[in-house]
């Protein structure tokens, strides 16, 4: 049976496209937003609608997980093309907080604690390439740091740009250095041949909301004393 040609194809929930511009995922990601939206809408209600804190809860578990999954591949997109997403960002969040539609989308963020969809894109790729610098192992690790395509790219600077291009110069900025990564190593020991550590409980017997925070300091500090021989960390 012959292999029909296609203009996109949906893989692990990506839809990838002829070109990779990922134009057709960012607008069917905007649509299943859109849904999760109308959710936050209705809980949102001004009168009988939950609380601040609630509403941001909602829209990390509904919407910005959604925005979260697959941004380390959909991220190599142009900037332009990546803005789709931004609408949904900010009207999300104008909802949470009961902004005014004028409100600086700037501003909903910093009231919200939450970075634009941007720097999450860059936080959630630089995660990523350093829990995977410690895995030589990975088959992604040398598209990432030992790419062979360098030449290619820089010849073709208005060409979007792999992973391991777009956080080369984030990480040197944060100092990362590959030297400096210990390689992720299983133990030959089986988990049930360890030794059960002993644990000191003695300060869970204080209850939070009734003991002074000074207490737990003092507390803290006699136990100190009988383990100064221990290592602390």
């Amino acid at each position: 049976m012959p292999i029909p040609f296609v203009e996109k194809t949906k893989f692990l929930g990506l839809i990838f496209d002829r070109k990779l511009s990922f134009i057709p995922y960012l607008h069917y990601l905007k649509e299943k937003c859109l849904k999760a939206i109308n959710l936050l809408r209705v809980v949102a209600h001004t009168s009988w609608g939950a609380d601040q804190q609630t509403l941001l809860h909602l829209y990390r578990f509904l919407i910005r997980s959604k925005l979260d999954y697959g941004c380390i591949v959909y991220g190599s997109a142009r900037p332009s093309y990546l803005k789709i997403l931004d609408p949904i960002h900010n009207h999300a969040l104008r909802l949470c907080l009961g902004a005014f539609r004028t409100s600086p989308a700037v501003s909903l963020c910093v009231q919200a604690t939450e970075p634009p969809l941007a720097l999450r894109r860059k936080k959630l790729a630089l995660q990523y390439c350093l829990k995977l610098s410690a895995n030589s192992n990975n088959l992604a690790y040398n598209a990432v740091f030992n790419s062979k395509f360098k030449t290619q790219f820089d010849n073709k600077p208005s060409q979007s740009r792999p992973l391991g291009f777009r956080v080369k110069d984030d990480l040197q900025n944060v100092g990362f250095k590959k030297k400096n990564v210990l390689p992720t190593t299983v133990s030959t020991i089986p988990p049930w041949f360890f030794k059960r550590p002993n644990c000191n409980f003695s300060l869970c017997c204080y209850d939070k909301t009734t003991t002074n925070p000074e207490m737990f300091k003092r507390k803290f500090l006699e136990l100190g004393s009988k383990f100064s021989h221990h290592l602390k960390f």
